[in-house]
């Protein structure tokens, strides 16, 4: 590929998935094919160059260690240099960090509002708790919980997220019995927010490009939602990811 040398990467929002993929191998900033594993692998296939592989030209020497679950390569505005190993670990944490801030923020700036009726873009000046379709989203998890009881399986592994509000623990310690929090900062966002998403126009296309995945009933969606993820490298769950980027179009 022949680039101008006045050519810089494009850090607007709203670029489609390969769009963000090509961007990010032009850089050259990042190993190869671990731009290209992240657009063609599931995330727990993330790969990069390794001991006994061909290497690419941005690693030149390879990765003694398989890549790191939860590592995402981003665009940064400056040029990086050192692009490989731990020191590849080091940079992400602090794109890790920022992700979770910025999911922190979003919360803040949605208290005191029902998630569910403002993602449908209904009147949302009443709390989660008190909107008269919540019985709705309640159903849905007592019936995922019961399956996954059947199942002999959790919803939601232990000490993943809260109990009480499906916040990862960076952000609600209410149920670690050793801290001193007794009360949670985000109640009533997760669920609702995540319930509405899923039941606004057009959601089968919205997971299909932002989660890769299709849903054909909602029971599946909703034990989906309790499965473990990574949120900026942050243990969670998929509702969290969900809700997090559903927070950025509120």
């Amino acid at each position: 590929m022949l680039l101008s040398g006045a050519w810089e990467p494009q850090l607007s929002q709203g670029l489609s998935p390969d769009q963000q993929a090509m961007q990010l191998y032009l850089t050259q900033r990042h190993c190869s094919r671990g731009v290209l594993s992240r657009f063609l692998d599931k995330e727990p296939d993330w790969c990069w160059c390794i001991d006994g592989e061909e290497i690419c030209q941005v690693c030149q020497e390879p990765n003694l260690e398989p890549r790191p679950v939860g590592v995402r390569l981003g665009v940064e505005a400056e040029p990086l240099t050192g692009f490989t190993g731990p020191g590849e670990v080091l940079r992400q944490d602090q794109v890790q960090a920022q992700v979770l801030d910025s999911y922190e923020q979003d919360l803040e700036l949605v208290r005191g509002s029902c998630l569910y009726c403002r993602i449908l873009r209904r009147k949302s000046s009443h709390l989660g708790q008190a909107c008269p379709r919540r019985f709705d989203w309640i159903r849905a998890k007592k019936e995922a919980l019961d399956v996954r009881k059947q199942q002999g399986r959790a919803w939601i592994r232990p000490y993943i997220v809260c109990w009480k509000c499906y916040q990862p623990q960076e952000l609600c310690r209410v149920a670690d019995p050793e801290d001193e929090e007794v009360e949670c900062r985000f109640p009533n966002i997760i669920l609702p927010l995540c319930y509405g998403v899923y039941r606004r126009s057009g959601a089968p296309a919205w997971f299909k490009e932002y989660f890769s995945r299709s849903f054909s009933t909602e029971l599946e969606y909703i034990l989906w939602l309790g499965e473990t993820a990574s949120l900026g490298g942050t243990e969670c769950i998929q509702a969290n990811c969900v809700a997090a980027r559903a927070l950025q179009e509120i």
